[in-house]
C-alpha cells in the first residue's frame, strides 16, 4: 500500500488538471511508503496519449532524491481522456520497480496506483493520510 499526504494528492491532481489537454507526469518521494514530496516534470512528448519525462528534469529529480535521503516511490501521470488504467505504451515503459499512479481527467476523475512487471500490472492501494 502507498501512503500519499493529503495535501501532496490533491497538488498532484491539480497539476493534472492545469496540463489539459496534454499527458502531465512527475514523480513521488518519501520514506516507508509514505509520499511526501512530488517532483513535477516536464512531458516532452506534448501528447494527450503519452509522456516522456525531460531526461534532463528526471536525472536532477533522482539526484535531489538521493541527496534528501528520500526513496523514490512512485511515477505519476495523468490520462486526459481515458481510464486510469496502464496502457500498452505504460506497461512497456514501466522500468522502475515503483508504484505507478494513473490520474484520469475525463469524463471523472479517477485515481488508481499500480505495480508494472513484465508487461502485467496488478492494482495497489492508495492510502490518502492527513
Amino acid at each position: 500500500m502507498l501512503k500519499i499526504k493529503k495535501e501532496i494528492y490533491e497538488e498532484m491532481i491539480t497539476y493534472c488538471q492545469q496540463g489539459m489537454p496534454y499527458e502531465v507526469c512527475g514523480i513521488l518521494a518519501g520514506q516507508d511508503n509514505c509520499v511526501t514530496e512530488i517532483f513535477k516534470i516536464k512531458n516532452i512528448e506534448n501528447s494527450s496519449v503519452s509522456y516522456l519525462m525531460d531526461p534532463l528534469e528526471q536525472l536532477k529529480v533522482m539526484k535531489e532524491i538521493r541527496s534528501k535521503t528520500l526513496q523514490f516511490l512512485a511515477i505519476f501521470h495523468s490520462h486526459p481522456f481515458g481510464s486510469a488504467y496502464p496502457s500498452q505504451k505504460d506497461k512497456e515503459l514501466a522500468f522502475y520497480d515503483v508504484y505507478y499512479i494513473i490520474v484520469a481527467l475525463l469524463p471523472k476523475i479517477e485515481v488508481k496506483c499500480f505495480k508494472i512487471k513484465n508487461n502485467e500490472f496488478f492494482e495497489e492501494e492508495i492510502q490518502v493520510e492527513v
